[in-house]
């Protein structure tokens, strides 16, 4: 889980470094249009990285939300029930 919010900030650091680097050669004027085609296309792959990893983390804290309901509710009813 650890391994996945890094991840995470990994991916939202690069998205956040490739939109800088796009707005900052749009507003400058100096970069060529590869060069705005090669940081669009950075700029989508880590948007789609990053959508990717917090979906995974998002279906792994369910998981984990769900396993834990699951063993509280089983804990109660194994154990005997209290007479008043």
């Amino acid at each position: 889980m650890t391994q996945l919010r890094q991840l995470r900030a990994v991916y939202a650091g690069g998205v956040l470094a490739w939109t800088l680097s796009l707005l900052l050669s749009s507003v400058w004027g100096e970069g060529s249009a590869r060069q705005t085609v090669v940081l669009l296309v950075l700029l989508a792959a880590f948007l789609v990285l990053l959508l990717w990893s917090t979906w995974c983390l998002w279906e792994a804290t369910a998981r984990r939300t769900a396993a834990g309901t699951a063993s509280v509710a089983a804990a109660a009813a194994s154990a005997p029930a209290e007479r008043s």
